[in-house]
């Protein structure tokens, strides 16, 4: 994947950046006059022409009527042709691989859930991951995934909008540009090339991203964050890990470990023991502790077997007090692991996902009250504005970012 840095002043650059400005401008308003387009942007007219010309002429603008006249000529409107222009997006889960197709207006058009069978709560990561059984059992679960790839990729040609480009968002660190995914406890795999074995499949560009990365590039450009230069996206499903995003741009780090917060040492004792596939936070509110923590105070586990964060607050609202008490003891935990975060980054936003969203008038507010007058400044805190496919249209925005060469500066 291309990385995307600050737009230097060269021609060519600021020609793109332009027209990020302008096709923003369309996606978020809907049709505009070149007149509009030059208001919303601040561009002079002569480049407001000059750059629409350049879109309609590659497809990504059309006329789309007139205004209504006012004594003078009307003026034609403009609007992006979204609709035409489709990518893919596959988003791993610790029991499902579900892809999508959504055009650049960011409507989802098709959608298709596969369960993959990953290993159960009870099952060490890491314990078996050399036997014969493992070996297979990968290689089913990644067959699954490149066979939904395929099948993106091929919906999509039926419909007569060819698919342009394909985001991948996976419960692990991804080192780029080859798109290697690191541990992935959920299904015992390490090392995995992603982006090599996807790229052999296919032309088209391949983005393979982090999860919680992928949710916080799409907050950043279509979700809660438009407009700000800075935030923290936080994401907790079976493990725990937080996207960065600092003067614009996603921050992955030196070996793209940024954002691993399931790693947190949350007290003294964390110092007498080692961690390998799971951190000490994530030891205490990821999916296998709390299946653990579940089963020795008798709260009741969902048909897969495996409790996860969002299990526990659904069952905490319902009145279960066991559930209650286990509800309160990770939003302690998630409120420590934002302080740290927010006294580190002083992010202008902190976007809650996955886990956090069906609970978030709840949940928002706990973090809240236990930060209150223990940092410098309670952050604003909102619930991932996709709720359930925050992460999905993130890869997909990431993908379409790849299509179109998108030059995004920081404000």
């Amino acid at each position: 994947m291309a990385k995307r840095t600050r737009a230097t002043a060269t021609t060519s650059t600021l020609a793109r950046v332009n027209q990020t400005a302008i096709i923003e401008a369309l996606r978020e308003s809907g049709a505009l006059s070149r007149q509009q387009l030059g208001l919303k942007t601040g561009l002079s007219p002569a480049t407001i022409n000059r750059l629409t010309a350049a879109l309609i002429e590659d497809g990504l603008v059309v006329a789309a009527g007139q205004e209504p006249s006012t004594g003078g000529r009307p003026s034609v409107l403009l609007r992006y042709a979204g609709s035409s222009r489709l990518v893919a997006a596959i988003q791993l889960r610790a029991e499902t691989v579900t892809g999508i197709l959504v055009d650049f207006d960011g409507k989802i058009v098709f959608r298709r859930s596969v369960p993959l069978g990953a290993r159960q709560a009870g099952d060490p990561a890491g314990a078996d991951t050399e036997s014969p059984e493992r070996a297979a059992d990968q290689d089913r679960q990644l067959r699954k995934v490149f066979r939904l790839f395929d099948d993106l990729i091929a919906t999509a040609d039926s419909m007569g909008t060819p698919c342009l480009a394909v985001g991948i968002a996976v419960p692990g660190v991804v080192q780029q540009p080859d798109g290697v995914v690191g541990t992935m406890p959920e299904f015992g795999w390490t090392g995995v090339p992603f982006g090599t074995l996807l790229r052999q499949r296919t032309t088209l560009p391949v983005v393979v991203e982090n999860d919680a990365n992928a949710l916080a590039f799409g907050e950043l450009h279509t979700g809660a964050g438009r407009g700000l230069s800075s935030l923290v996206a936080l994401f907790l499903e079976n493990g725990l890990g937080a996207g960065i995003v600092a003067n614009g741009e996603l921050h992955r780090g030196a070996r793209a470990e940024a954002g691993e917060i399931g790693y947190l040492l949350m007290e003294r004792s964390s110092l007498e023991r080692s961690y390998d596939a799971r951190g000490d936070l994530e030891d205490r509110i990821g999916s296998l502790a709390l299946t653990q923590r579940a089963r020795e105070r008798g709260i009741p586990l969902p048909d897969g077997g495996s409790l996860t964060a969002e299990d526990v607050f659904e069952l905490a609202r319902d009145g279960n007090a066991d559930a209650q008490e286990l509800a309160d003891e990770i939003l302690d935990m998630v409120a420590i692991a934002v302080a740290a975060l927010v006294i580190v980054l002083d992010p202008e936003l902190v976007v809650v996902g996955s886990s956090f969203v069906g609970s978030s008038d709840t949940v928002i507010p706990g973090i809240q009250e236990r930060l209150r007058g223990r940092i410098i400044r309670v952050p604003r805190i909102e619930p991932a504005t996709h709720r359930e496919d925050a992460v999905l249209l993130g890869a997909a925005e990431l993908a379409a970012a790849e299509v179109n060469g998108f030059a995004y500066l920081a404000f």
